[in-house]
């Protein structure tokens, strides 16, 4: 069979989006199945929504790998230094001045999460603002699988699934023409 991803150069990220796809398409026969409680359903969407995600991450991180010049991967930031108060307004408010300095940093794309690759990307100009918040709307969907964080267990739905996937196919879409 072909591969769904033959503009990913790299094999290895190519494989791996691959078995993660294969990996997808199991979990959601599982999640349609009526075999299993809603409950475990929806277990099977959230497995099926952190693997996208992933699928989702590696084709961005294959943008900024394919987009983008050497001279693009660098991040400039302004630092304050020599801060000084010059006004205390009240106990969350201060007027300061001091010498502000751009620096500037080399970006590893090896190292970024969704996040950073998300924010990276869009400014840039290689994602624009709206596909920016639906990626960023996934990846929020993704954290929520943390236990630990969670104030109510969350419940995903098909129309989870299928925003989801939406995003991974305009994602995917993108790095073809990218490709070209």
């Amino acid at each position: 069979m072909a591969s769904k991803f033959r503009f990913v150069r790299d094999t290895v990220l190519r494989e791996g989006i691959e078995r993660a796809f294969d990996h997808i398409v199991d979990l959601l026969a599982l999640s349609e199945s009526s075999n299993y409680s809603d409950l475990a359903k929806s277990s099977f969407r959230k497995t099926v929504i952190i693997h996208t995600a992933s699928v989702i991450e590696a084709l961005l991180l294959h943008l900024v790998r394919t987009a983008c010049e050497k001279d693009d991967l660098v991040r400039e930031q302004w630092i304050l230094k020599d801060r000084k108060i010059l006004h205390e307004i009240d106990s969350m408010t201060r007027i300061v001045a001091g010498k502000q300095r751009k620096v500037i940093e080399d970006v590893d794309p090896d190292i970024m999460n969704l996040g950073q690759i998300n924010i990276f990307l869009r400014d840039k100009n290689v994602i624009s603002e709206t596909l920016f918040k639906k990626i960023d709307r996934v990846r929020v969907l993704r954290n929520e699988q943390h236990l630990g964080t969670n104030k109510k267990l969350k419940e995903y739905s098909r129309p989870d699934l299928e925003f989801v996937f939406s995003v991974a196919k305009k994602v995917k879409e993108l790095c073809e023409r990218k490709a070209q």
